[in-house]
């Protein structure tokens, strides 16, 4: 009986098995951009540019480069960064892992060149992922060589003083997309860059600078959020939420989640039901609290933090909700009258003296009070004429299902000439009935065709109930289908 010592070195297999994530790429690129943000020299704009051009993906700041001795513990696995480099109290990372798991996210061969700030003297270290594959195991196998040079205009960091690039080929993924590069960047640093970062992308077709979003909702619906909470008042959560022009049936709505000014959650809807009555709520919160996971992608649910701010923020949504569910409800996001009410008593419940204009938002007159320059509002947009109401689908196993008609534009020059939105609303609402809106999209090629009004918008509802029966009730399409033709054959006779 007795004790044995055992060398728990990892295999170095290690390093192609920490790619092994759900990162997309913009998602890898975006840590890697979390980096370059951090190295950011105090007082000094960070530029950073996204290089995709040819077969290799490279991310190159003009921050303040690492010095030998950081650079040594960052090739290091899991290595504890704030031991060896003073990080500000808003630095998104200290682990040491994310741009080893973003680089081996995206490619199996990845080199890092720096140069660091009043040196004269270019690091430059590479990794082979395959190479470490076939790496015996045991302490030396984690050997890594960095050389130092003379800094080289031909590196990819030019002629700037400091910096640092990381530079992937062998890409795992040859499908580099700049728009979707740089939407992903736009939402994930939306903070930084509205504080002066500038993201560019470069592809064979040009630069892409990243922008600040512009956020639209219904005027006077934003509100501000600044709550404290928890065990003596230890959390803090700032930011705002609003409602949207819209319901959303894509699930792009809900909280996006900042820490330290990254975007770590996108849409979530863990503080509501998610329905499509509260889809119009979206919203922006930092939560610096929470603690980062090596990727710094989602929330660490189990955290005490987070348990807390679930509690407090569900409570502290509840108008805000309510508020959702009554402007979607009846086409009453259609009449001015009905969406005034709705806004001034969401003010009212969370003590909002005036309703909230910032320079971000881009209002529209469907929703105003008082006239916009050189214009004058209606109660009804101008691209939406008044809801119709038609008759009602009434099923044995569902009951009354209430059934609106109305046109509109479309901006996204979508391939269907009509669309639905149904609400089958939830238990606390037993007094509303569900609702089928059917959207004809009025700008649509095929209306160019002389069709009569109200067979166009028969087209439509019976078409839709069918999508409906069928897409969200679950429905078989025989039965479906039976449905569909004693409602038409009631609507024509």
């Amino acid at each position: 009986m007795g004790i044995r010592i055992v060398k728990n070195y990892p295999s170095p297999r290690l390093m192609e098995n920490i790619g092994a994530t759900n990162q997309t790429t913009q998602e890898a690129i975006g840590e890697l951009v979390a980096n370059s943000l951090d190295a950011r020299i105090p007082g000094e704009p960070i530029k950073i540019d996204i290089d995709i051009r040819g077969d290799e993906i490279a991310i190159i700041d003009n921050g303040k480069g690492m010095t030998f001795d950081v650079l040594e513990n960052a090739v290091c696995i899991a290595e504890d960064m704030s031991k060896y480099v003073e990080k500000p109290d808003s630095a998104k990372g200290f682990f040491g892992m994310g741009f080893k798991t973003s680089c081996s996210t995206l490619g199996y061969y990845y080199e890092i060149y720096t140069r660091p700030i009043g040196e004269e003297v270019e690091y430059h270290v590479e990794f082979d992922i395959a190479e470490y594959a076939n790496r015996p195991n045991g302490a030396d196998a984690w050997d890594v060589k960095i050389e130092d040079n003379s800094p080289n205009p031909s590196s990819p960091l030019g002629k700037a003083k400091h910096g640092t690039a990381f530079v992937v080929s062998k890409l795992k993924d040859n499908q580099k997309y700049p728009s979707a590069i740089r939407n992903y960047l736009e939402r994930a640093f939306k903070p930084e860059i509205k504080n002066g970062a500038e993201i560019v992308i470069i592809d064979d077709s040009g630069e892409y600078r990243a922008e600040v979003l512009v956020d639209e909702y219904i005027r006077g619906s934003r509100i501000e959020i600044d709550e404290v909470f928890g065990p003596n008042n230890k959390y803090h959560i700032t930011g705002w939420m609003a409602l949207n022009k819209q319901t959303n049936n894509d699930g792009n709505y809900g909280f996006n989640i900042y820490r330290k000014k990254q975007l770590v959650a996108q849409y979530d809807k863990s503080w509501f039901t998610a329905h499509l009555m509260t889809s119009r709520i979206f919203d922006e919160v930092n939560m610096d609290f929470l603690d980062a996971t090596f990727y710094k992608q989602g929330v660490q649910q189990a955290s005490e933090g987070w348990l807390y701010s679930k509690i407090h923020m569900t409570q502290f949504l509840k108008d805000m909700v309510s508020a959702s569910r009554d402007i979607s409800r009846g086409g009453n996001v259609n009449n001015q009258t009905e969406v005034k009410r709705i806004v001034s008593k969401l003010n009212t419940a969370y003590h909002v003296v005036e309703p909230v204009s910032t320079p971000e938002v881009h209002e529209d007159a469907t929703y105003g009070s008082g006239e916009a320059e050189g214009t004058s509002t209606t109660s009804i947009h101008d691209s939406i004429r008044n809801v119709i109401s038609e008759d009602s689908l009434i099923l044995q196993d569902q009951g009354t299902i209430q059934i609106a008609f109305f046109e509109q534009e479309n901006d996204n020059n979508t391939i269907l000439p009509f669309d639905y939105i149904f609400s089958d609303l939830s238990e606390d609402d037993d007094n509303q009935k569900a609702e089928l809106q059917v959207i004809v999209y009025k700008n649509h090629p095929l209306w160019k065709k002389k069709i009569d009004d109200e067979t166009r918008s028969i087209l439509a509802i019976q078409d839709s109930i069918y999508r409906m029966l069928v897409e969200k009730l679950q429905y078989d399409s025989s039965k479906a289908l039976k449905i569909r033709n004693e409602w038409l054959t009631k609507r024509l006779g």
